[in-house]
């Protein structure tokens, strides 16, 4: 793909539009940037870098004369595909590409593990990754994790393995992403705002194997509904993962207390599933995940069992924060949906004290009510969602909860609220973007408020 004297237009102007402005204009394209925000409401350092890497920059409003003279669009994930411009763009033919697509045209290697689902994304990818990293000297961990994908590619060969987190609104927009590995953890209603309805969500996820072909090898999980209608359809070599027992050719469940894997004809035991170190039946479901990820690899059975014994989570994630006079801290900033947010809940027997609350996504908090109703004993609620999560509440016959102005209010709130042996839990069950940039200034600033107290 030669991008030199094209003219490319980066809608969306955050981290990944940033990443691709750069690549754009290092490899000669004239790039013209566009952002619905004002030029104030992003960070001065990143206009600053902005300038340097477009030729012409747009805030706000796109003239549709602009697209008079674009070769190709590319779009952050975060710009739904329903915009005006994008539509205007589509109409006339020219091409509609994301980061994630950029990036794998120029990719030397196809050594690409892509995981998708509406959660455990995070931890399972990291997994994956620090598993071949205990094989392979090349291993880059990527995408929806952190770090684009097209930063990566530039310093990497034919031999480096990427393990990518990638969402839905990035399967939006690839056409020839072809991983090795193609996973979907898990489908639970999310992002409905965006998708409008869960056949939507589901055809989004289901993208991550439209190119894979019988080399490759797709990853499904055998008990989430969805995913396990779906193990028909996916193409490549399938391998499912279940907590149950399974009887199938290529494979990892739980037996009893143990984990097993079958693939290529071989079964191992890998461990006691009780020495997992991270805790919780979500945290089970994602080390099988992983181990099911890396199996095409040739990992052998003590790679898994060393790495899942000694593996401490990721930020943000169901996170330890500290203990205060018998009182500890979880941050789940990342918990962005009710199915996440009741997977933390479950993952303690202890008394909670929940944090709740945020940007509404358009899911329901029926169930999520119920469960708090069964195993919190006070819930704060704030942001735009409060009022709603509380009416279930309500529904639900629970009355302990209260309104909190802000996350640091929350903080101290819950602590005065606490007796020795309790959990005090950030799990908000919503987006981040009512309040905060994203989840990760969410979950450090609940950080620094409990270290403050």
């Amino acid at each position: 793909m030669d991008l030199n004297k094209k003219n490319v237009l980066v809608v969306g102007l955050g981290k990944s539009g940033i990443s691709s402005a750069r690549f754009l204009k290092k490899h000669g394209a004239y790039v013209i940037g566009f952002d619905e925000k004002r030029e104030d409401e992003l960070k001065a350092e990143d206009v600053k870098v902005l300038h340097q890497f477009t030729d012409e920059l747009f805030f706000e409003d796109l003239p549709d004369s602009i697209l008079d003279k674009v070769n190709m669009v590319v779009v952050s994930p975060g710009v739904p595909l329903t915009k005006r411009y994008i539509l205007f763009a589509h109409k006339r033919g020219i091409e509609i590409i994301g980061e994630m697509e950029l990036a794998y045209r120029f990719c030397k290697s196809k050594n690409i593990v892509a995981i998708t689902g509406t959660n455990g994304k995070t931890t399972t990818t990291t997994l994956v990754g620090k598993i071949l990293q205990e094989v392979y000297s090349d291993v880059v961990v990527c995408g929806n994790i952190g770090v684009p994908f097209i930063d990566c590619i530039e310093s990497t060969g034919a031999e480096t393995i990427f393990v990518i987190e990638v969402s839905s609104f990035q399967l939006e927009t690839i056409k020839y992403f072809k991983p090795k590995v193609g996973c979907i953890l898990n489908i639970t209603p999310d992002h409905l705002n965006r998708h409008a309805n869960m056949e939507n969500y589901i055809k989004a996820k289901m993208r991550i194997f439209e190119n894979i072909d019988e080399e490759g090898f797709t990853v499904l999980n055998m008990d989430n509904n969805i995913t396990r209608d779906l193990i028909g359809d996916a193409k490549g070599t399938p391998i499912i993962f279940s907590k149950s027992k399974l009887d199938n050719e290529n494979g990892v469940f739980v037996d009893g207390d143990y984990i097993y894997f079958s693939f290529n004809g071989k079964k191992e035991k890998v461990m006691n599933k009780n020495d997992i170190f991270i805790p919780g039946e979500h945290n089970l479901e994602n080390a099988i995940a992983a181990i099911a990820c890396a199996l095409p690899f040739g990992i052998e059975a003590g790679i898994f069992e060393r790495v899942l014994k000694e593996f401490r989570g990721v930020e943000h994630r169901i996170e330890f924060v500290r203990e205060i006079n018998g009182v500890k801290f979880y941050n789940d900033s990342k918990g962005t949906n009710t199915d996440a947010a009741m997977r933390a809940l479950n993952a303690f027997s202890s008394p909670i004290i929940l944090i709740a609350g945020g940007y509404d996504k358009g899911e329901s908090f029926e169930k999520f009510a119920k469960l708090i109703s069964q195993k919190v004993r006070k819930v704060f609620l704030l942001g735009q969602t409060s009022q709603k999560i509380a009416k279930e509440l309500q529904k639900a016959g629970y009355s302990n909860f209260e309104f909190v102005e802000d996350l640091k209010e929350a903080v101290v709130k819950s602590y005065r609220e606490a007796k020795e042996g309790d959990i005090v839990l950030l799990s908000p069950a919503c987006a981040s973007w009512d309040m905060f940039e994203n989840y990760e200034q969410r979950g450090r600033l609940f950080k620094q408020y409990v270290n403050e107290l």
